[in-house]
């Protein structure tokens, strides 16, 4: 009796360890009429330690998504929702949180217009002949410095991309605030809106800025093409014909039809590239030592229309530009502006004027409810790279009786005033460091 209580003993045991092994090495027996222990696909039977109203093929199907895209539900759950994950702290009152939500969104309104100002500097300083080469310089450390445009001396992709049929172009991701989505079309100075079907109504040709620069906005890659073009001793360029024949034809031919916003600027502002590049030149001829004859020939040339094949006027200048952004999540909704600005000449800073906007948010509040904003913005002073110093944004809820009256002054604090039925009742002080602080007046 003592050997049989042994032998189902070690039984049991080598049963318990070859069992241990087959879970820990995720082993599954063969399929049969027994059923399938718990690690394995497909298992009705649950782990003690798990949910038992979990549902297995749940579990299946998150696996599934894991393989086949490389990330779980879970996280894209995450990523999607983005601001909906925010934890309000539950203390703070509904006055403060409605002024907190203030104060947030215009520093992301702050984010999207410094990033759209940034790419119009970015434009601004192209400088193909060195012509404006100090401000130049200066508008490119200035101008592109900024962080939230992040390009560095370069110009935005969606500024020498295609243009999309109604002419807005959108912020990359990550460029501005999360949750926005913000995009800029630019109007010139006669009020028309630079679309595809524009630039093909006034028959764009222009020589694009790759071509032109070589891909830097101070390069001189077309500079270096008409040099190429110039064989020393050659008798044609003795006489403008020569140079009409030997070099302008053969630029022109580089045109091709207009497709961005920038390829429109450049067309806008030809004629001072055309002089640029024709003065840069000239200065090059000088210093290569060719004689009189060559250099008169060249001035006697036709140094203009070779880089566009139509003549802009003055109001094709780009001179404004709206921006449109989109909110989702905790606050949800579109916020409309526009600015006016000008680029003066080639390879210095634009000048930037007034800005204002408006727009009807809905900001969601997991205690409070939803309270349905319209925005009624004015910005009243910028610094030289269009960023705001001052202004206002009036929040106004008629549902709720509520108003946010929300200010930035040149130190860059802040203030949002909270109304409530037309009576004050709070404000929130944001000082230069980003600190906050609230002071209750229904007390």
């Amino acid at each position: 009796m003592k050997k049989l209580m042994k032998l189902i003993g070690l039984l049991l045991a080598v049963i318990l360890v070859t069992v241990s092994v087959m879970a820990v090495s995720d082993i599954c027996p063969p399929q049969g009429p027994w059923p399938a222990p718990p690690w394995c696909p497909g298992s009705s039977i649950a782990w003690p330690f798990s949910d038992p109203d979990a549902d297995p093929s749940l579990d299946d199907e998150a696996g599934s998504i894991t393989a086949e895209n490389g990330t779980s539900a879970a996280v894209e759950e995450n990523q999607s929702t983005g601001e909906d994950d925010q934890q309000f702290d539950s203390s703070i009152s509904e006055n403060e949180r409605l002024a907190q939500v203030a104060v947030g969104l215009m520093e992301d309104l702050n984010t999207v217009n410094s990033y759209f100002n940034d790419a119009a500097s970015s434009i601004s300083a192209i400088d193909p002949g060195g012509a404006g080469s100090s401000s130049a310089a200066g508008s490119s450390s200035a101008g592109t410095s900024g962080s939230s445009a992040g390009i560095s001396g370069q110009i935005p992709d969606g500024f020498k991309d295609p243009l999309s049929e109604d002419g807005f172009i959108p912020a990359p991701p990550g460029a501005c605030a999360a949750g926005a989505a913000p995009s800029a079309s630019f109007l010139n100075a006669g009020g028309e809106k630079v679309t595809p079907e524009l630039m093909a109504a006034k028959d764009i040709q222009v020589i694009d800025f790759d071509t032109l620069t070589g891909g830097s906005i101070d390069g001189r890659a077309l500079q270096n093409t008409i040099t190429s073009l110039i064989t020393p001793g050659d008798q044609a360029l003795a006489t403008a014909a020569g140079w009409n024949q030997k070099v302008w034809s053969q630029m022109a031919q580089y045109q091709k039809p207009a497709e961005s916003l920038l390829d429109y600027h450049l067309w806008s502002v030809s004629d001072d590239i055309e002089s640029a590049v024709v003065e840069s030149m000239r200065s090059s001829l000088e210093n290569m030592g060719l004689p009189a004859p060559v250099i008169n020939a060249f001035n006697a040339s036709q140094t203009s229309g070779w880089y566009a094949g139509s003549n802009p006027q003055e109001a094709d200048k780009i001179a404004a530009m709206e921006i449109e952004a989109v909110f989702s999540g905790r606050t949800e909704g579109t916020i409309y502006e526009q600015r006016d600005f000008s680029l003066p000449n080639l390879g210095e800073m634009p000048q930037f004027g007034p800005m204002n906007g408006e727009g009807s948010v809905v900001f969601h509040d997991p205690d409070f409810g939803e309270y349905p904003f319209d925005l009624d913005i004015e910005w009243t002073q910028w610094d030289e790279l269009g960023r705001v110093t001052a202004g206002k944004i009036i929040f106004t809820d008629d549902e709720h009786g509520a108003v946010i009256e929300m200010e930035i002054f040149e130190d860059n604090s802040r203030e949002a005033h909270v109304f409530r039925d037309g009576i004050e009742v709070g404000i929130v002080y944001v000082d230069v460091n980003g600190e906050t602080t609230y002071e209750d007046l229904t007390d």
